[in-house]
């Protein structure tokens, strides 16, 4: 076996071997990067990489191959990352989510084929390298020769660097070899201006909204409850999963009707399309850094829709299934309004992959002691989760749902399982509500956060020539929001229209005469204006508009 490897590892390090392995890694990355624009930097990043190497092992072939080796498998991850939800690897995934020890936790338990084949893949390529260090002699070259050579690399990949045009960064384009490198660029900037900031400084209006609240008549306010429902998707967008009747009709609205929504990430980010729903504002609109909007912006806005029903005298309460501090989520909620903030170390939950009813059973008790010991209103904001992917394992037992398929593939058929019993556990809840009314008065929405990555091969086959990611009115980014009053008069006519969801409080608010405030007003107007569109309205001037508004008032501090 030594001599076979040995015998391997001299043809490798054969000037012809290197050539050919060298004209492989060119067009493997070209073909995986989709396109020719950022190569030429993708390829100078990798001989600065080759570089490093060379300046400390002075041995050039491995070098090669090491360079090559890192650029290949922080592709191949980025791959991964895209596939699941939609968003290229990024250099704030090592600051931030290789930090968060809840959701590595959650990656090594759910995710653990990728984790293990990662570990594997790891493990393989710095047995190889190894193997290519000990077998190259290494190069008679002085530092005096290495260290320029490496300063060389570095300012050929600065002028390599492409200017920036519309449809940059790349990380919902899916230039997979290219989007890490591309993202070093943004490192400057959690000391220095972000992406929004600078766009608002360009923006001329002076205008400001009152930082005022509009709370209504005192007696008999109506609760409020907004429940996220874990890669929930209308029935209607894929006709391949067979849902009956019962609990398709569990995603309609008080006037029977399905109304669909447009979020911005897709098989994960949850807490981004909750971002979004609570505070009025798109994530879209803060670039690349969308997928740390819970990071960079805890403490920067205020007048979201937990503060505001605060003000108008409500208690406001968050259920949450991860840990407190999983993508900082905890922290961003406290910020933005919520009094009290329940995770899954307060829920006892056993584990992640629990039935939808234990966080409703949650919510049931709190909301049976609330009555006892508060007169205040309540505004309770709930996260699920029984629906998450990954779909290799069976979690729905037959006793609850019915033995038929809902669809022919195995990993979507788990997936529509687990929709059907969470849609049973959410319609139990929504029932006990109905029965508190008239003399409890209350509001119910739910909302589907992003569509599961399991029906991504049925929204791609809609239009196989398009990249749906990059427009967030594609098939792939549509889910569903749903309202019922109980004991509340809903104007229907007011939520007409799709939605894009950092519009759909305000529509809902509208439609429903709960407390409402001029941000809430003005998103309003916007989504009338604006079609329910909102980072891609056809007017952007005018959301553009509001934004600085807000940074006026001292409501978003986009700094």
């Amino acid at each position: 076996m030594g001599k076979v490897v040995s015998k391997i590892i001299r043809i490798l390090l054969h000037p012809a071997c290197v050539c050919i392995a060298a004209i492989l890694f060119f067009a493997l990355i070209r073909y995986l990067d989709t396109r020719w624009r950022f190569l030429p930097y993708t390829f100078a990043v990798t001989l600065v990489i080759a570089a490093i190497f060379f300046l400390f092992s002075r041995r050039p072939v491995f070098s090669f191959y090491g360079a090559a080796a890192i650029v290949l498998l922080q592709t191949a991850a980025s791959i991964v990352k895209f596939k699941l939800k939609g968003y290229s690897l990024h250099v704030f995934d090592f600051i931030f989510t290789s930090t968060d020890t809840a959701i590595l936790g959650f990656l090594i338990k759910y995710y653990t084929p990728l984790v293990v084949g990662a570990a594997l893949a790891l493990v393989a390529t710095g047995a190889f390298l190894w193997a290519l260090f000990r077998a190259e002699k290494p190069w008679n070259a002085p530092v005096l020769v290495r260290l320029p050579a490496l300063l060389l690399t570095v300012g050929v990949s600065i002028g390599a660097h492409p200017t920036a045009r519309p449809g940059d960064p790349p990380f919902i384009f899916g230039f997979n070899a290219s989007s890490l490198f591309m993202s070093f660029w943004h490192i400057p900037s959690l000391i220095g201006e972000p992406p929004l900031a600078a766009k608002l400084r360009d923006v001329q209006t002076q205008g400001a909204l009152a930082d005022t609240v509009e709370c209504g008549p005192e007696v008999g306010r109506a609760d409020l409850y907004l429940v996220l429902s874990e890669s929930h998707a209308s029935p209607m967008r894929f006709p391949e999963i067979s849902f009956p009747p019962e609990i398709a009709d569990t995603f309609r609205s008080g006037d029977g009707t399905i109304k669909p929504m447009f979020v911005e990430t897709f098989g994960g980010g949850t807490w981004m399309s909750n971002f979004s729903m609570l505070t009025g504002l798109s994530s879209a609109d803060f670039s690349w850094q969308a997928p740390y909007v819970n990071q960079l912006l805890e403490g920067k806005i205020k007048g979201a829709l937990p503060e505001m029903l605060a003000r108008c005298g409500y208690r406001t309460v968050a259920i949450m299934p991860m840990k407190y501090n999983a993508v900082n989520e905890g922290p961003f909620l406290r910020s933005i309004g919520f009094q009290e903030v329940f995770d899954a170390a307060d829920l006892a939950l056993p584990e992640w992959g629990v039935r939808d009813k234990l966080y409703f059973d949650f919510a049931e008790k709190l909301i049976a002691e609330h009555r006892k010991t508060d007169k205040r209103p309540l505004f309770l904001a709930m996260e699920t989760m029984f629906a998450h992917a990954p779909y290799d394992k069976e979690m729905v037992p037959q006793a609850l749902v019915p033995a038929e398929s809902f669809a022919d593939d195995r990993k979507v058929n788990e997936y529509a399982r687990r929709v059907a019993l969470a849609r049973a556990d959410l319609q139990a809840f929504l029932d006990r509500r109905a029965e508190e009314a008239p003399e409890r008065r209350s509001v119910a929405v739910d909302f589907g956060d992003h569509q599961s990555e399991a029906t991504l091969g049925y929204a791609l086959a809609l239009d196989p020539a398009k990249n749906m990611f990059a427009d967030f009115r594609s098939p792939v980014y549509e889910t569903y929001f749903a309202v019922r009053g109980h004991g509340v008069d809903i104007d229907y006519a007011k939520l007409d229209q799709a939605e894009d969801i950092a519009f759909v409080m305000a529509r809902i608010l509208n439609a429903t005469g709960l407390p409402i405030s001029p941000k809430f007003r003005n998103l309003n107007e916007l989504s009338e204006a604006c079609g329910g569109r909102y980072h891609t309205c056809n007017d952007r001037g005018i959301v553009d508009e509001h934004l600085k508004k807000l940074a006026n008032s001292g409501l978003l501090d986009a700094s």
